[in-house]
């Protein structure tokens, strides 16, 4: 149950903030990323700084893997930033939530994670929405 709220919590909190984005992409999407990943670095040493291990202590696998993650989320973000910047919120933002989906598929097949028929159910509504959000645009 704690999962399902913090991901509801995110899915609030990245919405918000992503409408906030579109207010400042529209001037500049590279000054939007810019700003993200400041504040992200600052907001990570003030919140997680003495949290972590020492890096060396952890698996090569893991910090492989960390880093491909952080490289493909800024890339996407910058991705996000600059279709905000050329078009619609209304639009580019219901396309990006398709990134669930494909996170949903990869733990399907790559951890071996089972899906019970009211999720596979929610995610082909999420699915449809996005087409049909984005069919006329």
């Amino acid at each position: 149950m704690e999962g399902v709220i913090l991901g509801l919590l995110a899915a609030v909190l990245y919405g918000i903030g992503t409408f906030f984005a579109k207010v400042v992409s529209n001037e500049d999407p590279y000054l939007q990323w810019i700003i993200v990943n400041i504040v992200g670095i600052v907001l990570c040493v003030i919140l997680f700084g003495g949290k972590c291990r020492n890096l060396l202590d952890y698996p090569n696998k893991v910090l492989i893997y960390g880093a491909i993650a952080a490289v493909l989320v800024i890339l996407g973000t910058l991705a996000l930033y600059y279709g905000l910047n050329k078009g619609k919120a209304s639009v580019v933002v219901p396309l990006s939530s398709i990134g669930p989906a494909i996170t949903t598929v990869l733990a399907i097949i790559f951890l071996k994670e089972q899906l019970t028929f009211t999720q596979i159910a929610g995610i082909a509504m999420i699915l449809s929405g996005v087409i049909v959000l984005s069919i006329n645009s």
